[in-house]
């Protein structure tokens, strides 16, 4: 399983560096949620979500992220 980041209006991951893909397999894995989520808010990146990622777009769990607030 990977921990990705998805912008749900781009529909892109996170690569690094502030590069994002359209690939999941080119994206950073976090390898935990809460690290995923604490980059999240370091970042103040907006209109994210966690994506659990099991190499089968049919099997992802989604995960929207909330603003902080």
């Amino acid at each position: 399983m990977k921990v990705l980041l998805r912008n749900t209006e781009s529909r892109r991951y996170y690569v690094g560096n502030g590069q994002w893909t359209p690939d999941s397999k080119q994206a950073r894995d976090f390898d935990q949620i809460a690290q995923a989520i604490q980059f999240h808010q370091e970042e103040r990146l907006t209109d994210m979500e966690v994506v659990l990622s099991y190499g089968a777009p049919y099997c992802d769990l989604v995960l929207p992220l909330r603003p902080e607030g």
